[in-house]
């Protein structure tokens, strides 16, 4: 642990006066309502932006979603975001501060969309709310004061796997994107990346942790293969939305991101990619306590946007 960032070592000592359970050994709902009491580490939301509940319809029911505007009255570009939690937990509340932040600093409306979670709702259908939940804000681009030739995708960990696989499936069916945003994305869901041995131990997620999450969601181990489930694997990446793509070095996933940045890069899609040095897994929705967290959520918010509004992701990967 000599790596991580001081502030990081802090915040894990604090956490290890009252360690949270392995999600294995405490019910579903229990370890849900554990990752909603860490929404306070994000910090104090933004009150500027006016937020709307929505129900989107998908091909099963309905996903609730919530619609968040900058001020003015303007048609403007927007992301529709898919929170992360492992496929397992993670809701409209516990990313609100951080989708708050990409609407205000970024000038964009956000569409935060609340699809099915695992084990109640296996694969594909995380995957299939979020796609239809971008059609629908797409063919309501109008009603929602949004311009749809403007349009990103964009997640944390396990949603930004599902953002990749999004922007991917758009690329034969629309709706046109002109952006995706990973962080901390999860994107080989056989854990093949250095990464997950390096820091296995985590903090915040451990090689145990990240296998129970799939496990819940793709038990099938030929799933895990599909470039749907996991994007590194796609054949190809050429003519994908450029990426802007955020990652934590102290991260068992820290690899994929990587991965994924070159293999866009050479597949001839602009993608800037930065690395956060001791950084953990998911430190953006730690932006209360962790000053790079802060940081990260800005320069996030403010890459994205260039990146909707010009269509161009500046240079090639990077490190911070």
């Amino acid at each position: 642990m000599s790596s991580l960032h001081p502030q990081v070592q802090q915040l894990v000592a604090a956490l290890a006066t009252k360690p949270p359970a392995a999600p294995w050994e405490v019910s579903i709902t229990a370890y849900r309502e554990a990752g909603e009491r860490l929404a306070v580490l994000a910090g104090l939301p933004d009150d500027g932006c006016a937020v709307t509940e929505l129900a989107i319809p998908v091909r099963r029911g309905s996903v609730n979603a919530r619609h968040y505007r900058p001020p003015g009255e303007s048609v403007g570009p927007a992301v529709v975001y898919l929170h992360g939690g492992g496929f397992v937990r993670g809701s409209l509340d516990s990313h609100d501060r951080l989708c708050r932040a990409l609407c205000m600093r970024g000038g964009l409306g956000v569409v935060s969309v609340a699809y099915r979670l695992a084990p109640e709702n296996q694969f594909p259908a995380a995957h299939n709310d979020a796609f239809d939940a971008l059609r629908w804000v797409s063919q309501h681009a109008g009603e929602l004061m949004i311009d749809p030739t403007a349009l990103a995708v964009a997640g944390d960990s396990s949603g930004g796997a599902l953002a990749a696989a999004t922007a991917l499936a758009t690329r034969s069916v629309g709706p046109p994107l002109k952006a995706q945003g990973l962080l901390c994305p999860a994107l080989d869901a056989t854990m093949s990346s250095g990464s997950v041995d390096r820091y296995h131990a985590g903090p915040l997620l451990t090689r145990e942790g990240l296998a129970w999450s799939y496990d819940q969601y793709v038990p099938d181990a030929g799933d895990r293969r599909s470039a749907q489930v996991s994007p590194l694997f796609e054949e190809t990446l050429a003519a994908a939305p450029p990426a802007i793509i955020i990652s934590a070095q102290i991260d068992p996933v820290a690899d994929d991101a990587r991965r994924y940045a070159e293999a866009l890069a050479t597949a001839g899609v602009a993608v800037k990619a930065r690395e956060y040095a001791g950084m953990p897994h998911s430190f953006m929705l730690l932006a209360g306590v962790l000053e790079d967290g802060e940081h990260a959520l800005t320069a996030f918010a403010n890459d994205l946007a260039e990146l909707v509004k010009s269509g161009r992701a500046g240079p090639g990967p990077c490190a911070s």
